[in-house]
């Protein structure tokens, strides 16, 4: 199987509890805190779902199966090749392999991830599986950006929030990949807590000038600083990364005014604002990043 977050392990042990007590819905929708994250979760889940046992075994015929790539009942839909996207084609392959009587027991389980990459004609594709979910399968939206998934096919299933490692369980990822305390603690500031991203962020040789893009965000934010100044901490660093940081970072500023009492309006747009850039760039990846975040302090001041 491959490697289950240890975070993860109780609610994939729920789910496989509700699905052996037949109490699983056709359709759930798994909030996580990011895309790696969501690839991560998609990984572990059918090992629970399908396992004989229901504990990801490793041993029975469906855990061997699953190994192999050659469990006929399952399927993950992602974004294939350099696209960003899950296409209207690629749903209606899921949507045949629904329609198909079950070759085993434990039914047919479809997973969707990162959900967010569905474009506009794969979710309207969706929604016909939401509204008439063929017997004795299992679909499942894993997403770290449920905001951008139509209200339409959010409404049709159960949500799920998947809890976000602790400050231990976060350490204890990096500290497992090689990391020393030090450098863990320090990525770990720079991606809120994210051990996920924090990795990408170790992987890229990029940390110290997204530290720098961070603290000149944080100054603009402050009024002490221009806009053109993000844009240009921005240049040549990977956009995707970029704005990660920034909506973690974001999302910090923001809990952390509100534990003091002063939480305003401008940190709240900048955060909505950064998470509404992300989805246009998902979308439309050859947009100009750094050009993109200047037009956004412009906005917010």
């Amino acid at each position: 199987m491959a490697t289950m977050l240890s975070w993860h392990k109780p609610v994939l042990e729920e789910l496989a509890g509700r699905r052996q007590s037949e109490r699983l819905p056709h359709a759930m929708l798994l909030t996580v805190g990011s895309d790696p994250e969501a690839m991560a979760l998609a990984a572990a889940l059918p090992h629970f779902m399908l396992c004989d046992n229901h504990n990801a075994c490793g041993l029975c015929r469906a855990c061997r199966l699953l190994e192999q790539g050659a469990y006929s009942d399952y399927h993950l839909c992602q974004p294939e090749g350099s696209s960003k996207v899950i296409k209207v084609d690629q749903i209606r392959a899921l949507l045949s392999l629904g329609a198909k009587t079950a070759n085993y027991a434990a039914g047919k389980v479809l997973i969707l991830a990162p959900a967010s990459a569905l474009n506009r004609n794969a979710a309207n594709a969706l929604l016909k599986f939401l509204e008439e979910p063929p017997a004795n399968t299992y679909l499942f939206l894993i997403s770290s950006r449920t905001s951008q998934l139509p209200a339409t096919v959010m409404s049709r299933c159960q949500k799920r929030m998947v809890a976000r490692p602790d400050p231990t369980q976060a350490l204890e990822f990096l500290q497992n990949r090689g990391l020393s305390d030090q450098r863990a603690h320090a990525l770990l500031r720079l991606a809120s807590n994210d051990p996920l991203l924090a990795i990408e962020i170790e992987e890229s040789d990029a940390a110290d000038a997204l530290i720098g893009a961070v603290s000149v965000a944080e100054r603009v934010l402050a009024g002490e600083a221009a806009a053109r100044e993000l844009g240009q901490a921005a240049q040549g660093l990977d956009a995707h990364l970029l704005l990660m940081v920034l909506i973690a970072n974001a999302h910090q500023f923001a809990v952390a005014a509100a534990s003091k009492n002063t939480l305003n309006a401008r940190l709240l747009q900048w955060h909505k604002a950064l998470v509404e850039l992300q989805g246009t760039y998902h979308r439309s990846p050859n947009i100009n990043i750094p050009l993109a975040l200047e037009q956004l302090c412009v906005n917010i001041r």
